[in-house]
């Protein structure tokens, strides 16, 4: 199927950027790693990092 090269391409409008994404993707990692280290500082059995 050819197309006629004088047709104009048309693209979809572009994506808006939102400006609070990226601290709020931070936030939540940060979040993240910091309720990691209290569930393995808090372990039952003492600590559970290692055992130096």
């Amino acid at each position: 199927m050819a197309f006629p090269r004088d047709k104009q391409i048309e693209f979809p409008p572009m994506q808006t950027h939102l400006k609070w994404i990226a601290p709020a993707l931070l936030l939540f990692s940060v979040v993240c790693i910091v309720v990691v280290v209290i569930i393995l500082l808090t372990h039952p059995s003492g600590s559970f990092i290692g055992p130096w």
